[in-house]
This record gives structure tokens, C-alpha cells and sequence, in this order.
């Protein structure tokens, strides 16, 4: 990286007066072009073209042009011609820590064995992704040093044609016994996660004792690697008070220390009172290290926001994903322990490729799977608080604590996406009732209506004898403002009062009344209702998420779906005496689940 670009950014001339912690910060956060410029989605035909377009830029031709002759494969690129060329692999689910931003203190349901990748189909995935281009390769978990064929997963990768780098992210715990043999075997990097340099602190935020042998493994990786990275989710009231001594670690250490924003993820209890963002984190260094605070200059599709102290060996930086997302640029793709396709850590729609290979599909239609996943990747993932109410797997399950990509697709069911998912609704040519099954890949018409009798009346369905489980639903819907409205709510100065509260409370009203409005609906003691709102000042439009929860035996679509209404009604309600020109649009189910099927849609959280 390139320390000259660092320092300008805060390079003062002599007669000026000693910055503020606040002018040098600012100084510092300066975003990178191509994170900051918004994304366009193209057509087929216009993606088509400027595939063409790019592998004929001189620029890029000799790459394009060694992928085809080794392989004969076009990279995979997505609708906003984003090029993916960094894989992620989960090797297992299992771990022998309990992070509390990982795992639930319960633990997880792990799949069967036999329900997992094995060596040969991990080594043929990396055969089929890297004859697309993807050169950069790394391995995850849960903790991937529990898979006892690692070293040779390892070497399989290393020999394959066209992988430039295999990494590997670990807690350390075991590290020792395989770090020799894994260099051997060709790998290229590693990260270790240490989330506290205190010994008791580390037990508690890993829920085991073992910082002793994850420093051992550090010292030892040093020995081994150019430079070792050194993975550290900070959560306010635990760990903040630690930023500057993890710093100071890179004074005389080759040693990359990188501050990771906490996220919330199915299980980890996540709350905003726990959050502690970059900004912040960078302010407690400059408080400590002032103008010897160097930016590095970053590659677009970098993770990481790079610095380092003047005159220190080694540097640090930040995973921004909650605060300065970098959705931009993203070029990553992630593979679950179980076979499952993401294109998103964010995101809940998955595709499995265990059951496609298994299944005895041929090179040719896994590449096809694929890149229909990929074009339906979103420009971006939702924000913090609309991400706390959206399922998504535990981060155990998913793999890779270093960064926000933990997953690229999602979730539709325990290990299939239908088509219907992956191609965006433009390409159908007429709307048709569907029936989802939770079988894998299984996709059917149906000519059955639940609330239906056999002469075509309409009759509320008997739920008497469905079994009682936790049930879950979210709509999403949008009201598109004027940007006179849409300044005011954000100022909070609507006449009428605080907007978004009220929109809120009266979502949740309104859901406790489905059944008194909608005649065969069953009335349903709700166990949970909230909505959750997202403002896009730039376009003035206002984003909505609500959902329902109950314990029950019958579903609480309708109750999601009313109380996103509601909200922008409310909205609109209050509001209209500025201006009536606004629109109510996309209202829509997005997640239903804890009954016979479960169902998932337009869910890459692009809001």
C-alpha cells in the first residue's frame, strides 16, 4: 500500500495550528471513489454487451484471455457487472469456541455428516469456480482446523490451475499441530481472530479459556507469514477499551490488526446499544496518536480501511460494513459448510450445490446455476437496524468472522433457492399462482386455493389441527415522497409530529386488527410486532419492514403485510397536507417460516 497517499491526507503545513481529533478524523474517512458512486442495474442485453466490452478492453484482455484458454469460461459478473473473483469456503459447522457475536450461548443444530461438503466436492467446486476466474480462495468455518483432511483441501487448492492465494481464517486454538504442514501444502495467508488481549475478558467474549495457545499461534504464524492479520469485532462496553493496546501491537510486529464493526446475525443477540462504529474506533486512536496517523490507500475491493502509525512495522484498519458499506465493489461469492451457494453474508437465498452435484448435474449446469444466483445479487445489503428483524443464519453457520459478505445468496430453504428467485420478475411473461415446496428445487403449479370449498365458495381453513409452532413473517413495501416531505421527516418537523413513530405504533395496531378486517382470517394472539424504517433522502424515498411473530398454528402473513400498509398509510396520512403527490409502492411478503412451507423472496435486503 502506499504510505505517500497516507500522509497527504493529513499533512500540515508548519504554520498551521495542531489539528483536532475531529479535523483529523475527518481527514482520514475520506471514502474511496468507487465505494461512493451509485450502482446502475443493467438489462441481459445491456450486460451482455458490456461483458463484451470489458474482455476487449486492452486493459483487461490478457486476463480474460488466459481465463479462456485454460478454461474456456466467462467470469461470473452480476447485473451491475461486478466481477467475482474471491470464493469463500465454510469447511465445517462445528467450532470449539462460542464468540458471543457468532453462536447463540445454546449452540446451533448441526447438519449430518453426510449433509456436509466432502474433500472431493469442495476440490471440484474450486475446479468449476476457478475456470470462471476466481483465483483467490479462502477457508472458513466455523473452525476450519477441526476438518481433519484440511492439509490436503489445502494442497487440492493450491495445485488448482488458475488459484492464486489460499487463505485461511482461524481462532487458533489448534493451530500448531497443522501451521507447518499448511504452509507446506501452499498456504498463502492467514487470519486469526483475538477479540481481547486480556485473559479473563477473552474467556468471556469466547466463552472459553484459551487465550494462552491462540497467542502462541500468533507469535507462530509471524514466523511463517510476511504478514499476519489479526481479526478483532468490537462491541462497546466490552472491548473498545482495548483499540489503542491492539495498535500498539503493530509497532514492532508484522502484524495487520483489523477492527470489525459488530453485526447482527441470527442467534447473537445483537442490540444497538452494543454497537460501536468506525469512526468512533478511529477517534480513540488519534486521540492517543494524533497526526502520526497514516491513511493507507486502499484497493476498490479492499474490505478494509487501511492505516498504520508512522515509524510502526505493521498496520490496522476497519471493517466498515454497518457504518460505510463497500457493496460497490464486492467481488465475493461464499460457499456454506453444507454445500449451499451465497452471494451475499448479508443475504438469506441460497442455492445448493451439494445437491446439484450429488444430484449428477454436469459442469456446464452448475455454472448456469451460478451465475442466475449471481445476477439476482442486490446492488447492496440493508442497513443495521432493518438487518436485525431479517432471518439470516447464526455467523457460526455461515463462516468467516472478518467480514460483512458472510453469505451471497440467502436463505429459501434448509438447502435449495428456486429459479423463480434467482431471475429478476422482469423476465416472466405472465404472473402465475405457485406452490412452494420445501422439498429441494422443487417448484410446482397448483390449482388448489386454501379458502376455497369444492363448489368455489369462499370458507375460512380449519387450523385445529395444525401443530403449534414459532411462526415468523416480513413484508416490505416503500412510499415514494417529494423531497420537501422527505426533508422534513428527516428533520422531524412535520406539522402533525414525530412521522416515523407514529407510523410505527400504528403498524403495530394495526396488525392486532387482520382478523376484525379481513373476513377468513383467524384471529392470532401476536407475540411480537415491530416495523422498522429506512430513509433514502437521495431518492426521498421512505422503505418499510415489518414483522410478525407468533406462537401459533396458523401463519401471520397477512398481519406483516397490514402492518407495512398501515405504516405507510400513517405515513402518507400525515404528510399529505405538504403534498398529495406521493405513492404507496412493492408492497410485498419477503419472509414466511414455522409452518409446512417456508418461502422467501426479493430477500438480497436491497431496500
Amino acid at each position: 500500500m502506499s504510505r505517500q497517499l497516507g500522509k497527504k491526507l493529513v499533512q500540515w503545513s508548519a504554520t498551521r495550528t495542531k489539528s483536532t481529533t475531529e479535523e483529523i478524523v475527518k481527514s482520514l474517512t475520506v471514502p474511496l471513489r468507487e465505494h461512493d458512486q451509485p450502482l446502475k442495474v443493467l438489462t441481459p442485453d445491456e450486460k451482455k454487451r458490456a461483458v463484451q466490452l470489458r474482455m476487449k478492453d486492452p486493459k483487461n484482455a490478457n486476463d480474460f484471455l488466459q481465463i479462456e484458454q485454460m478454461k474456456g469460461q466467462p467470469p461470473f459478473f452480476d447485473m451491475f457487472m461486478r466481477e467475482h473473483t474471491y470464493l469463500r469456503i465454510s469447511l465445517t459447522e462445528k467450532c470449539n469456541f462460542r464468540c458471543l457475536y457468532c453462536m447463540p450461548a445454546e449452540g446451533v443444530p448441526l447438519k449430518p455428516k453426510d449433509k456436509m461438503l466432502t474433500n472431493d466436492e469442495v476440490l471440484k467446486l474450486v475446479k468449476l469456480f476457478a475456470s470462471h476466474g476466481i483465483d483467490k480462495i479462502r477457508l472458513t468455518g466455523g473452525e476450519p482446523t477441526i476438518r481433519k483432511d484440511i492439509v490436503q483441501i489445502v494442497e487440492g487448492i493450491a495445485s488448482t490451475p488458475g488459484i492464486k492465494d489460499v487463505g485461511i481464517t482461524t481462532n487458533g486454538l489448534v493451530l500448531p499441530r497443522y501451521l507447518p504442514d499448511l504452509k507446506n501444502a501452499g498456504l498463502t495467508k492467514i487470519n486469526i481472530s483475538i477479540d481481547s488481549l486480556e485473559r479473563e475478558k477473552f474467556a468471556k467474549m469466547t466463552r472459553r479459556d484459551g487465550f494462552d495457545k491462540v497467542w502462541k499461534s500468533i507469535e507462530l504464524a509471524r514466523s511463517y507469514f510476511r504478514k499476519v492479520k489479526l481479526n478483532v469485532v468490537v462491541i462497546r462496553h466490552q472491548n473498545e477499551n482495548e483499540i489503542v493496546d491492539f495498535v500498539n501491537l503493530t509497532r514492532d510486529r508484522n502484524l495487520d490488526v483489523r477492527f470489525i464493526e459488530f453485526m447482527p446475525f441470527g442467534g447473537n443477540e445483537f442490540k444497538n446499544t452494543q454497537f460501536f462504529g468506525y469512526r468512533e474506533m478511529l477517534s480513540l486512536i488519534v486521540e492517543k496518536f494524533g497526526e502520526e496517523v497514516i491513511r493507507l490507500s486502499d484497493s476498490p475491493n479492499d474490505t478494509t480501511k487501511a492505516y498504520k502509525i508512522e515509524g510502526y512495522q505493521g498496520q490496522f484498519g476497519f471493517i466498515t460494513s454497518m457504518t460505510d458499506h463497500f457493496c460497490n465493489t464486492c467481488n465475493r461469492l461464499r460457499i456454506t459448510a453444507d454445500g449451499n451457494l451465497k452471494v451475499c453474508l448479508h443475504g438469506n437465498s441460497e442455492v445448493s450445490l451439494r445437491d446439484k452435484i450429488r444430484g449428477g448435474d454436469t459442469d456446464e449446469q452448475l455454472s448456469e446455476i451460478i451465475q442466475k444466483a449471481v445476477n439476482n445479487k442486490k446492488a447492496r445489503h440493508a442497513g443495521m437496524d432493518a438487518l436485525k428483524n431479517l432471518p439470516n443464519r447464526p455467523m457460526i453457520l455461515i463462516g468467516d468472522q472478518s467480514t460483512i459478505h458472510i453469505s451471497p445468496l440467502g436463505h429459501l430453504s434448509s438447502s435449495s433457492l428456486h429459479f423463480s428467485h434467482l431471475v429478476p420478475s422482469s423476465h416472466f411473461s405472465s404472473i402465475q399462482l405457485r406452490h412452494y415446496s420445501t422439498t429441494p428445487a422443487v417448484y410446482s403449479n397448483s390449482s388448489v386455493l386454501t379458502h376455497v370449498d369444492n363448489n368455489g365458495r369462499a370458507t375460512q381453513v380449519d387450523v385445529s389441527n395444525k401443530s403449534i409452532t414459532i411462526r415468523t413473517a416480513v413484508a416490505k413495501g416503500t412510499i415514494i415522497l417529494t423531497p420537501e416531505i422527505s426533508l422534513q421527516i428527516s428533520q422531524n418537523t412535520i406539522k402533525k409530529g414525530d412521522v416515523l413513530t407514529v407510523a410505527k405504533i400504528a403498524s403495530i395496531l394495526g396488525a392486532k386488527q387482520v382478523a376484525n378486517l379481513i373476513p377468513l382470517c383467524h384471529p392470532i394472539r401476536l407475540d411480537f410486532v415491530d416495523t422498522v424504517f429506512e430513509h433514502d433522502l437521495k431518492n426521498a424515498q421512505l422503505h418499510c419492514i415489518s414483522t410478525a411473530k407468533c406462537g401459533g398454528n396458523t401463519g401471520v402473513e397477512m398481519e406483516a403485510l397490514t402492518a407495512c400498509t398501515i405504516a405507510l398509510l400513517t405515513v402518507y396520512d400525515m404528510c399529505k397536507a405538504i403534498s398529495q403527490k406521493m405513492v404507496l409502492s412493492n408492497i410485498h411478503l419477503v419472509h414466511k417460516s414455522g409452518g409446512k412451507t417456508t418461502f422467501n423472496i426479493d430477500y438480497e435486503n436491497q431496500i
